[in-house]
């Protein structure tokens, strides 16, 4: 037995390669030695997983390199060999791990199942049974469309996991999973196991916008009790997933990260997103995102007709957006009413674009001392598309049948011609002065395609597109190195790791209420950094059901006077990565003048984004619940916190405890809105807070 020690935990690698990892203080774990489950699983067809042991798998040799291990497994009797490579992120707990596996011998090979990871003994210190924890609790993130980053905090029990017999074969599972390219649609791929008892907490994520699935398993009765945590996103039971291994060829599968902290979920979301900082291969020029405005959500709506969005420029460089995005609708035929629209040429519309040209638009915008920013949907195409006709295989298909998903077709980017393609468009944009696209993936392709590998499953010619669109994104970089791309997939329907890496900053939600902003955003930013969860502000909205005629009647703008609608939003857009709509070029004076010193405040804050960590003293909210919550953004200095008054009703007021952040005598720097119905006082630690009892927030500034 070898132990290394990262940070605060500790890796426990056994004679037979199999490995633990848990907190360092338990250097003394007492764990059965000889358990034969490896930490990942490979299974050939018709065959049962293969163990460690003589006829299976035994380790072959362990390389210490200078940020972690590599682990070598050699299976004769197959004649497979599976590298695991574990890299020990710096100044922070957490592990990724990479697993690949080779066919050494002569024959092809049938994998139908080949996992990421696999780690037991989650939460026991060999000393009590996991079972006896009754302060055990399994977070998990749901997800829905306009309902994401929704964490709910579960006993085991509750998911089924518990012992029932001394047989060490008994086993329990709980399973989160996708199925097809929006890979955050129903889960986001992450867990977290807290112990609350004994103070850790153990986290895992895997990434990759295909099939995937996080499983929970308890087994080994109360004989030999285990609560195990694995990941995998090739597995022939979701999604239909195998590959033919080729002589002498690799498979990887998609990366893994986990590890163990002292605290609770808090302390889990920091390490995590202190490893994606680090990892992104994206960034803002000296961290520091721009404040865009964007067209759509609860504004025009795609309504781009020159006297309705000149107005808009006109207003947003008034109050300090850097960029102006052009978003859906600016091209012929996509939303169309009537039409499902014709993805895929991105031309811009005759009716919109007869008496200014598109270019002519951008150059307004550079005017007004804007980036000018552009909505794409690079990925999806219809049949009238040119892009379509460049050969019989420009789109994905499954089973010889093109997958559909909701009238458009999917590009096929292992395609050249199709990248090719795509890439003079991005260009055209790029030559008329567009220097931000936001991307949007409207519809998934479901299991997955075959015409894009030499292959027949489904789920693996899924992971190979996927690849290939990154190796496209990166391409686009590349050449044009000054270009901005946010990633959307209906909101936050896309959002796992592998695409957050690849772009500047991630859409969160489409939500269009906007009472229900911060429970996405609180959720989001224990996913993703702050500065990257792009989250909706949209003073003076208009709804999906009236914005063709808008105008602001009477009752409309005395219901906006008082300036809570506008100010809850702002301070909502202070806890992330502020994205600016709402009709803000009919703003009153007092609304507008709530909107400048919001902006102000976000632009002198901004540059400490990527510096904090998200808090949460009153708890997670869950959407539609109706009450008083609060939630901070934490640096070294400066405590940042925002309490929402969400349709609570009478219950107006709400004493926060902050000492587990703040020193008895910190200070109040700064105050937001100026609004003498929102009353605050910090005595020590403790904040009280009264709001008024319609929907209201106030932002405050704490020096730690």
């Amino acid at each position: 037995m070898k132990q290394y020690i990262h940070q605060d935990m500790c890796l426990t690698v056994y004679d037979n390669g199999r490995f633990l990892v848990h907190p360092s203080i338990w250097k003394d774990i007492d764990y059965e030695s000889n358990s034969i489950r490896p930490n990942f699983e490979v299974n050939l067809a018709g065959n049962p997983w293969i163990v460690l042991c003589k006829e299976g798998f035994f380790l072959d040799k362990i390389i210490e390199c200078t940020q972690g291990l590599e682990l070598g497994y050699n299976c004769e009797k197959q004649e497979l060999y599976v590298t695991i490579r574990l890299e020990f992120v710096p100044e922070t707990n957490v592990i990724v791990q990479k697993s690949t596996i080779k066919n050494y011998g002569k024959k092809n090979c049938k994998l139908t199942r080949f996992s990421s990871c696999f780690l037991e003994h989650v939460a026991s210190d060999s000393k009590e049974n996991w079972y006896d924890n009754n302060e055990l609790y399994i977070y998990i993130c749901h997800s829905k469309w306009m309902g994401e980053g929704q964490w709910r905090k579960y006993k085991p029990t509750e998911l089924g996991l518990y012992p029932g017999s001394v047989h060490g074969a008994e086993k329990a599972s709980y399973r989160i999973n996708s199925i097809g390219s929006w890979s955050t649609a129903g889960f986001y791929p992450m867990t977290v196991v807290e112990d609350k008892k004994h103070g850790n907490v153990w986290y895992m994520e895997i990434e990759g916008s295909h099939n995937w699935f996080l499983q929970y398993d308890a087994y080994g009765g109360y004989s030999n009790p285990s609560l195990a945590l694995q990941a995998s996103g090739c597995d022939e039971e979701n999604g239909s997933w195998h590959y033919d291994l080729k002589p002498g060829e690799e498979y990887t599968t998609p990366r893994v990260f986990y590890g163990v902290a002292s605290g609770g979920f808090e302390e889990a979301a920091e390490n995590m997103n202190a490893f994606k900082r680090r990892d992104s291969l994206v960034h803002f020029e000296q961290g520091i995102p721009p404040l865009v405005f964007n067209d759509y959500m609860d504004c025009i709506w795609g309504n781009q007709k020159p006297e309705v969005i000149l107005p808009l420029v006109e207003r947003a460089a008034e109050i300090g957006c850097e960029v102006f995005c052009i978003d859906g609708g600016w091209c012929e035929n996509v939303y169309a009413e009537g039409k499902s629209g014709e993805y895929g040429d991105w031309q811009p519309k005759k009716e919109f674009y007869k008496d200014i040209t598109l270019q002519q638009l951008a150059e307004k915008i550079r005017e007004k001392g804007m980036i000018p920013g552009i909505w794409m949907e690079l990925e999806t195409c219809t049949r009238t598309a040119y892009g379509y006709g460049l050969d019989d295989n420009t789109v994905l298909k499954r089973y010889d049948t093109e997958i559909v998903g909701r009238g458009t077709l999917f590009y096929n980017f292992s395609n050249e011609k199709v990248k090719a393609y795509l890439f003079e468009k991005v260009r055209a944009l790029y030559d008329m002065g567009f220097r931000y696209i936001k991307n949007d993936y409207n519809h998934s392709t479901g299991i997955g395609c075959t015409n894009n590998y030499d292959g027949d499953s489904p789920a693996e010619g899924l992971i190979q597109n996927h690849r290939n669109f990154l190796q496209f994104i990166y391409k686009l970089y590349e050449e044009f190195p000054d270009l901005i791309i946010e990633n959307c997939g209906s909101g936050g329907l896309r959002s796992d790791n592998s695409m957050l890496r690849h772009f500047a900053l991630q859409s969160t939600s489409d939500q269009e209420e906007y009472e229900n902003n911060p429970s996405i955003l609180m959720g989001s930013t224990a996913l993703m950094p702050p500065e990257k969860a792009a989250i909706w502000v949209y003073p003076y909205p208009t709804t999906w059901a009236n914005f063709r005629n808008f105008v602001p009647d009477e009752a409309y703008v005395k219901s906006m006077k008082d300036g809570l609608q506008t100010s809850f939003n702002m301070v909502t857009g202070l806890m992330g990565n502020m994205l600016l709509s709402g009709r803000i070029d009919l703003c009153d004076d007092y609304n507008v003048s709530l909107i400048k010193d919001g902006v102000d405040i976000y632009k002198n804050i901004r540059k400490d984004l990527r510096a904090s960590r998200p808090v949460y003293p009153s708890g997670l909210h869950k959407i539609n619940s109706r009450e008083l919550v609060s939630f901070g953004l934490l640096t070294e200095e400066i405590l940042r916190l925002a309490v929402w008054n969400v349709n609570a009703g009478k219950d107006n007021e709400i004493s926060i405890d902050l000492s587990k952040w703040l020193h008895p005598e910190s200070q109040i720097l700064n105050v937001y809105p100026p609004i003498k119905d929102i009353k605050y006082e910090l005595c020590g630690t403790e904040l009280s807070v009264k709001v008024p009892t319609k929907n209201s927030a106030l932002y405050l500034e704490i020096k730690r």
